[in-house]
């Protein structure tokens, strides 16, 4: 029988995304509790969009600006995110502290960094393994036991989080809620 890390290596050239596998780390160091934070969220032109915060703030066309991402670029809007791994956000261009227009923005999650440093990589459309009725969307290590983010990502007022499970094989050794630090994007 081949193992869950075997199945995922071979699936993923299958699916052109060899190189997504390569470089998983994961940071051990401590299983304290996680505090959750607001989750940045880099695009696919590498800028970083951070949360802009709760208070008052510029809006265009009746849709708040949520992340700021540099002096003139930020996020309006809602943020959503469909079977695990797309993001469809709205990216904003500002003048000052006006916002002069908008753009829709389909994009893919190709990578996750959860608040205790481990990293985690898009496991590829298609095939791939189902955790307790959850989806395997990003694996986080190669070697067993086996790490990965199954199910949707939760966000709440620019909270994000999501199950991570453990697995010997294809069986469940448990699972914990974890906060995500970072969001990396690529276009589809």
């Amino acid at each position: 029988m081949m193992s869950h890390t075997l199945l995922i290596k071979a699936l993923l050239p299958a699916l052109g995304l060899a190189a997504l596998a390569v470089g998983c780390t994961q940071n051990t160091a401590t299983d304290a509790p996680i505090e959750m934070s607001e989750t940045s969220i880099v695009l696919p032109d590498d800028s970083v969009c951070q949360f802009a915060g709760r208070g008052a703030t510029l809006s265009y066309q009746g849709k708040r600006l949520n992340y700021t991402c540099s002096e003139n670029t930020g996020l309006i809007g809602d943020i959503v995110i469909a079977n695990g791994t797309e993001i469809t956000l709205e990216k904003a261009t500002m003048s000052g502290t006006t916002i002069t227009g908008s753009e829709p923005m389909t994009l893919m999650i190709s990578a996750i960094e959860l608040a205790d440093g481990t990293r985690c990589f898009n496991a590829g459309q298609g095939a791939t393994l189902v955790v307790e009725g959850k989806r395997l969307n990003f694996t986080c290590s190669d070697t067993e036991p086996m790490l990965g983010l199954v199910g949707d990502i939760v966000q709440e007022d620019g909270t994000f989080s999501v199950e991570m499970a453990t697995l010997d094989g294809t069986t469940v050794k448990s699972t914990e809620t974890k906060a995500i630090s970072i969001l990396s994007t690529v276009l589809p």
